[in-house]
């Protein structure tokens, strides 16, 4: 099979932005190579509180939601003409974006018809429908794609720092897709974000700077590691009512805003080091990543692990689950399913994705 390019979108349940990644697949199935070509990432603009209220359960018109899925689903078309830059893509694949997960219920939403119109090129959807249809969480579903672009002679873990928390261990590539294992940890920048804009009226902390400015208090550490705790121990896929911000407006007018801060980032640590410990190699993305004062709590309960962002294994890692939403489109598309039943709990992992054709143009009609 010759190399393919396959364009892979992005939006996470921060809703802070909209990342798209080109990946280079040569090969097919579960012996391709994946090289990360070029990504970017456009802020959501008018699309994000429409998407933000219908994800928290906000009563809105049935006209209101289409407006916002269509604004949203043109973004993608917009963003993938940009990094397409005249070319045309052999696959699209959009993970939609979240606004309900609670298995077996679950909704990415995008409209696909959109950016294969404005594109050329087949769009694939829905990645974790089958998967929820035939009894497994949904989630994660990252792992293959991590066996993909990151196995090799050594054991790994690769840590999303999103919204929720979420790891996958890898064995070496030889010891093949056995010995991997995928998990959800807990809220990560969904509490952290909810704490920013609590006590600093702004969409984030940027690079942590706040929360390094502070100090964890001790009584509201103890309740929300003990939240974060019980959401690791679950042994589930984390989702709606699972962001904790029932902590943040707890705690927001009894703590200095750095002290909520650096709470909320020392209990978001301390849950994902207590789940990994024993690694030894750690590789990170997401948001998160780039929040040093969370990166800090992680590593000083980890010391001795190697611990630094995907982009020393050759994929930024702001662009990570971009890219591996391409790699899990291509592997889709060549026949495999794209979950195992060790992760997502599926008795039989089937094949995912809705596919939506290229459209045909009619006889002379201009390209």
């Amino acid at each position: 099979m010759s190399a393919r390019t396959v364009l892979g979108f992005m939006s996470g349940t921060s809703l802070d932005g909209l990342d798209g990644s080109i990946v280079r697949i040569e090969g097919s199935g579960l012996t391709m190579r994946a090289s990360f070509v070029r990504g970017a990432s456009v802020g959501l603009g008018s699309c994000a509180e429409p998407l933000r209220r219908l994800a928290h359960g906000e009563a809105m018109t049935a006209r209101s939601i289409v407006q916002a899925l269509h604004d949203f689903s043109r973004l993608h078309a917009d963003l993938a003409l940009q990094l397409l830059d005249g070319a045309r893509a052999d696959l699209i694949v959009a993970h939609g974006q979240t606004v309900l997960h609670d298995p077996p219920l679950s909704w990415q939403a995008i409209d696909p018809a959109i950016i294969a119109s404005a594109t050329g090129s087949p769009v694939l959807t829905d990645l974790r429908g089958a998967d929820l249809a035939s009894g497994g969480q949904g989630a994660p579903i990252t792992p293959l794609a991590d066996f993909v672009f990151f196995a090799d002679e050594s054991p790994l873990a690769v840590l999303n720092l999103g919204g929720f928390a979420n790891a996958t261990l890898l064995g070496s590539r030889a010891s093949g897709v056995q010995s991997i294992e995928g998990f959800d940890i807990c809220a990560c920048n969904q509490v952290l974000d909810a704490a920013a804009r609590a006590a600093l009226e702004r969409p984030f902390d940027e690079g942590g700077a706040e929360a390094l400015k502070g100090a964890a208090d001790p009584e509201a550490l103890r309740d929300l590691a003990a939240l974060l705790e019980g959401q690791s121990r679950a042994g589930r896929s984390l989702g709606s009512s699972d962001e904790a911000s029932h902590w943040v407006e707890r705690w927001k007018g009894g703590l200095s805003p750095s002290d909520l801060c650096a709470t909320a980032a020392e209990a978001v640590g301390g849950a994902v080091a207590s789940r990994l410990a024993g690694c030894t190699r750690l590789l990170l993305a997401g948001g998160g990543s780039r929040n040093c004062a969370l990166v800090a709590a992680i590593s000083k309960r980890l010391a001795g692990a190697t611990i630094g962002p995907t982009d020393s294994a050759g994929l930024p890692a702001t662009y990570r689950e971009a890219a591996a939403m391409a790699v899990l489109g291509a592997l889709s598309v060549d026949g495999v399913p794209i979950t195992l039943t060790r992760v997502t709990g599926s008795p039989l992992p089937p094949l995912a994705g809705s596919l939506t054709p290229a459209p045909s143009r009619p006889a002379g009609a201009s390209a």
